[in-house]
């Protein structure tokens, strides 16, 4: 009678569990979790490296000074042609007219920001978050299992321990039914051991 109750028990357990990999809860299956870019500090964007964020930078061309040499007259205003001075028409003898690229205000908009003080970040390209391989999963997307051992003595006197395999994901009632199940399977095993005939399952 008592045979035949395990029995039934290890039926109904073995019916109401089907052992499944589930998904990753951290990561919902896909392997990569999101976080904050560390580049930007999560906010999309970078001050510029240029011009520091000021949105100006020294001119190039006049390195600040807002006037350049003319390269016609190398800087003389003019040149004397049979005892003749001739005023350079290109600087209109000034020899250091102002700088057309900055227009003799020394400096000029960055070029790297445009002029935005910043620029959308070269990391996360303005997402505010990178992909990173999942802690929990290890980026397979599944579920890692865990184990549990315990151990039982029935009236019969069957005893032993036995080793378990959870998934994060269980339930409290599906550990309860697979730590069941594996107690009525190692009782089976010692039972056949023991020449006790009990059907295949």
């Amino acid at each position: 009678m008592k045979r035949s109750i395990l029995i039934c028990m290890m039926m109904a357990i073995a019916s109401l569990y089907a052992k499944a990999q589930t998904d990753c809860d951290n990561c919902h299956g896909k392997g990569l979790e999101e976080r904050a870019c560390a580049f930007c500090g999560g906010q999309g964007t970078r001050e510029c490296d240029f011009c520091l964020g000021k949105k100006e930078v020294r001119c190039n061309m006049c390195q600040g000074a807002k006037q350049v040499t003319c390269a016609h007259c190398n800087g003389r205003g003019g040149t004397k042609v049979k005892d003749e001075w001739r005023e350079c028409q290109w600087c209109g003898g000034k020899g250091t007219p102002e700088c057309e690229t900055c227009k003799g205000t020394g400096i000029r908009v960055c070029w790297k920001c445009e002029g935005a003080g910043f620029y959308v970040c070269n990391q996360c390209h303005g997402d505010k978050v990178t992909q990173w391989q999942c802690h929990v999963c290890g980026g397979t997307g599944k579920a890692k299992a865990t184990t549990a051992t315990s151990t039982y003595t029935d009236d019969n006197g069957y005893s032993g321990t036995v080793t378990v395999q959870f998934d994060p994901n269980d339930s409290e009632e599906e550990k309860m039914r697979k730590m069941a199940k594996a107690r009525v399977n190692h009782r089976l095993q010692q039972m056949r051991k023991n020449g006790v005939k009990v059907p295949s399952q």
